[in-house]
Protein backbone atom coordinates (compact mmCIF):
# COMPACT_ATOMS: atom_id res chain seq x y z
CA UNK A 1 0.00 0.00 0.00
CA UNK A 2 1.36 3.31 -0.95
CA UNK A 3 2.58 5.83 1.76
CA UNK A 4 -0.66 8.55 2.20
CA UNK A 5 0.11 12.57 2.70
CA UNK A 6 -2.15 14.72 3.37
CA UNK A 7 -1.69 18.15 2.94
CA UNK A 8 -2.98 21.54 5.04
CA UNK A 9 -4.06 23.14 2.47
CA UNK A 10 -4.61 26.89 3.35
CA UNK A 11 -1.83 26.61 6.04
CA UNK A 12 0.64 25.39 3.30
CA UNK A 13 -0.76 28.39 1.59
CA UNK A 14 -0.47 30.97 3.70
CA UNK A 15 2.75 29.91 5.42
CA UNK A 16 5.26 28.72 2.59
CA UNK A 17 3.44 31.17 -0.09
CA UNK A 18 3.81 33.83 2.76
CA UNK A 19 0.30 34.79 1.43
CA UNK A 20 -0.46 37.03 4.26
CA UNK A 21 -4.00 38.80 3.72
CA UNK A 22 -5.44 37.30 0.17
CA UNK A 23 -8.41 38.53 -1.85
CA UNK A 24 -10.38 35.25 -3.33
CA UNK A 25 -9.15 35.48 -6.47
CA UNK A 26 -5.14 35.29 -5.17
CA UNK A 27 -6.45 32.30 -3.02
CA UNK A 28 -8.37 30.53 -5.60
CA UNK A 29 -4.63 31.60 -7.59
CA UNK A 30 -2.49 29.61 -5.40
CA UNK A 31 -4.96 27.01 -4.66
CA UNK A 32 -4.53 26.25 -7.99
CA UNK A 33 -0.84 26.19 -7.93
CA UNK A 34 -0.77 23.91 -5.00
CA UNK A 35 -3.00 21.75 -6.74
CA UNK A 36 -0.67 21.91 -9.64
CA UNK A 37 2.52 21.02 -7.72
CA UNK A 38 1.30 18.43 -6.09
CA UNK A 39 0.51 17.11 -9.50
CA UNK A 40 4.19 17.20 -10.42
CA UNK A 41 5.18 15.97 -6.94
CA UNK A 42 3.17 13.06 -7.56
CA UNK A 43 3.88 12.35 -10.81
CA UNK A 44 7.70 11.55 -8.87
CA UNK A 45 6.93 10.27 -5.42
CA UNK A 46 3.74 8.10 -6.32
CA UNK A 47 2.08 8.76 -3.29
CA UNK A 48 -2.03 8.82 -2.12
CA UNK A 49 -2.60 12.52 -2.08
CA UNK A 50 -5.24 14.25 -0.11
CA UNK A 51 -5.55 17.90 0.63
CA UNK A 52 -7.64 19.65 2.82
CA UNK A 53 -9.11 23.03 2.73
CA UNK A 54 -10.96 24.66 5.35
CA UNK A 55 -14.75 25.58 4.54
CA UNK A 56 -15.29 26.62 7.89
CA UNK A 57 -16.09 30.57 7.45
CA UNK A 58 -17.80 29.76 4.33
CA UNK A 59 -21.65 29.11 4.42
CA UNK A 60 -21.01 25.34 2.68
CA UNK A 61 -23.74 22.72 4.19
CA UNK A 62 -21.89 19.52 3.38
CA UNK A 63 -18.53 19.03 2.84
CA UNK A 64 -17.52 18.43 -0.32
CA UNK A 65 -14.80 16.61 -2.03
CA UNK A 66 -13.51 15.62 -5.89
CA UNK A 67 -10.43 13.78 -7.24
CA UNK A 68 -7.92 15.92 -9.11
CA UNK A 69 -5.64 14.18 -11.48
CA UNK A 70 -5.78 11.50 -8.55
CA UNK A 71 -4.80 14.23 -6.05
CA UNK A 72 -8.51 14.15 -3.23
CA UNK A 73 -9.36 17.35 -2.49
CA UNK A 74 -11.67 18.06 0.60
CA UNK A 75 -13.80 21.33 1.43
CA UNK A 76 -14.97 21.13 4.94
CA UNK A 77 -18.57 21.83 5.57
CA UNK A 78 -19.46 25.08 7.63
CA UNK A 79 -18.30 25.04 11.43
CA UNK A 80 -15.88 22.20 10.70
CA UNK A 81 -12.16 22.76 10.20
CA UNK A 82 -9.71 21.34 8.45
CA UNK A 83 -7.68 19.99 10.95
CA UNK A 84 -10.68 17.85 12.48
CA UNK A 85 -10.42 16.31 8.89
CA UNK A 86 -6.99 15.42 9.28
CA UNK A 87 -7.32 14.31 12.74
CA UNK A 88 -10.39 11.83 11.44
CA UNK A 89 -8.11 10.91 8.32
CA UNK A 90 -4.91 10.00 10.57
CA UNK A 91 -7.17 7.88 13.03
CA UNK A 92 -8.49 5.80 10.14
CA UNK A 93 -5.43 4.81 8.25
CA UNK A 94 -2.54 5.45 10.89
CA UNK A 95 -2.84 1.71 11.64
CA UNK A 96 -2.38 0.41 7.87
CA UNK A 97 0.42 2.56 6.26
CA UNK A 98 2.65 5.20 7.13
CA UNK A 99 1.04 9.07 6.66
CA UNK A 100 2.96 12.12 6.25
CA UNK A 101 0.84 15.27 7.93
CA UNK A 102 2.35 18.81 5.83
CA UNK A 103 0.83 21.60 8.23
CA UNK A 104 2.79 24.40 10.64
CA UNK A 105 -0.31 24.32 12.90
CA UNK A 106 1.42 23.34 16.40
CA UNK A 107 -1.79 22.08 17.96
CA UNK A 108 -2.12 19.79 14.92
CA UNK A 109 1.03 18.19 15.37
CA UNK A 110 0.45 17.44 18.93
CA UNK A 111 -2.56 15.74 17.94
CA UNK A 112 -1.21 13.94 14.53
CA UNK A 113 2.07 12.26 16.51
CA UNK A 114 0.91 8.61 16.66
CA UNK A 115 1.67 5.22 14.91
CA UNK A 116 2.90 5.29 11.49
CA UNK A 117 2.47 9.14 11.30
CA UNK A 118 4.96 12.08 11.09
CA UNK A 119 4.31 15.42 10.56
CA UNK A 120 6.16 17.82 7.52
CA UNK A 121 6.47 21.16 8.02
CA UNK A 122 4.74 23.78 5.39
CA UNK A 123 8.60 25.02 5.05
CA UNK A 124 10.38 21.56 4.55
CA UNK A 125 7.75 20.51 1.99
CA UNK A 126 7.78 23.22 -0.11
CA UNK A 127 11.62 23.08 -0.42
CA UNK A 128 11.00 19.64 -1.74
CA UNK A 129 8.36 21.17 -4.12
CA UNK A 130 10.64 23.25 -5.51
CA UNK A 131 13.24 20.98 -5.57
CA UNK A 132 11.19 18.40 -7.84
CA UNK A 133 9.91 21.32 -10.07
CA UNK A 134 13.71 22.22 -10.85
CA UNK A 135 14.25 18.65 -11.39
CA UNK A 136 11.38 18.27 -13.72
CA UNK A 137 12.35 21.72 -15.60
CA UNK A 138 16.03 19.84 -15.84
CA UNK A 139 14.78 16.53 -17.55
CA UNK A 140 12.51 18.81 -19.97
CA UNK A 141 15.16 20.82 -21.03
CA UNK A 142 17.49 17.57 -21.51
CA UNK A 143 14.49 16.00 -23.55
CA UNK A 144 14.29 19.44 -25.93
CA UNK A 145 17.99 19.31 -26.49
CA UNK A 146 17.74 15.54 -27.70
CA UNK A 147 14.75 16.11 -29.57
CA UNK A 148 16.72 19.56 -31.39
CA UNK A 149 19.36 16.79 -32.15
CA UNK A 150 17.30 14.21 -33.34
CA UNK A 151 15.49 16.66 -36.39
CA UNK A 152 19.58 18.34 -37.44
CA UNK A 153 19.50 17.77 -41.26
CA UNK A 154 21.18 13.96 -41.83
CA UNK A 155 24.05 15.48 -43.60
CA UNK A 156 24.83 16.93 -39.95
CA UNK A 157 24.66 14.23 -37.97
CA UNK A 158 26.86 12.56 -40.20
CA UNK A 159 30.29 12.19 -39.55
CA UNK A 160 32.75 13.56 -42.48
CA UNK A 161 33.69 9.95 -43.89
CA UNK A 162 30.48 8.75 -44.49
CA UNK A 163 29.56 12.12 -45.93
CA UNK A 164 31.99 12.06 -48.63
CA UNK A 165 31.12 8.72 -49.48
CA UNK A 166 27.55 9.56 -49.77
CA UNK A 167 28.62 12.53 -51.81
CA UNK A 168 30.88 9.99 -54.06
CA UNK A 169 27.72 7.89 -54.51
CA UNK A 170 26.17 10.65 -55.91
CA UNK A 171 27.86 11.25 -58.39
CA UNK A 172 28.46 8.17 -59.98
Amino acid sequence: MKDLLIIDGYNFIFNFFKAGRLDNNDIEYHRGKLIADLIAYNSQKDHDLILVFDASKRRNQLRSSEMIDHIKVIYSREGETADTIIEKLVSEWSDHRKIFVVTSDYSQQKVIFGKNTVRRSCREFGLELDSIRGDIRKRIKKENKNTKRAFYPLEKRLDPEMRKKISDYRKS
